[in-house]
């Protein structure tokens, strides 16, 4: 089953530690909470909770690991963004980047790389190849 449920600031922030140092013990868990966010203890257990309840993490005789990756996090994170702010137009999205100039010209040709890599993994049939 993929979770669903959907993340707070601090769950992602957990998250992130999980994902850098699983699989880990608890108690080392809130000790880097600690050093990295500045989380007390119980704050730490309350999130390892919430994000164990929502199918995210699983804790076991205090051994606490992933049960999603951090890819699958940040697809589901970025289509709930497009969906929620530019109603699911990646054109609009990607339009709010460029006219804000914050694409670097080493990020556009990522971008494009990444768009090449998208046509050859997912040929489509233009409209004016296609027979009536």
């Amino acid at each position: 089953m993929k979770p669903n449920a959907p993340l707070s600031l601090a769950d992602h922030r957990l998250l992130e530690l999980v994902w850098s140092a699983e699989p880990i013990s608890s108690s080392q868990l809130c000790k880097l909470a600690l050093e990295k966010l500045s989380w007390k203890r119980t704050t730490t257990y309350t999130v390892i909770k919430r994000l164990c309840d929502k199918g995210y993490l699983k804790s076991e005789q205090a051994l606490v690991t992933s049960l999603v990756d951090r890819s699958a996090v940040q697809q589901a994170d970025g289509m709930d963004v497009l969906q929620r702010s530019f109603n699911g137009s990646l054109p609009s999205f990607l339009a709010a980047f460029l006219q804000a100039g914050t694409v670097s010209d080493q990020e556009a040709a990522e971008i494009e790389q990444m768009l090449a890599a998208y046509r050859q993994q997912h040929p489509h049939t233009s409209p004016s190849s296609q027979k009536l």
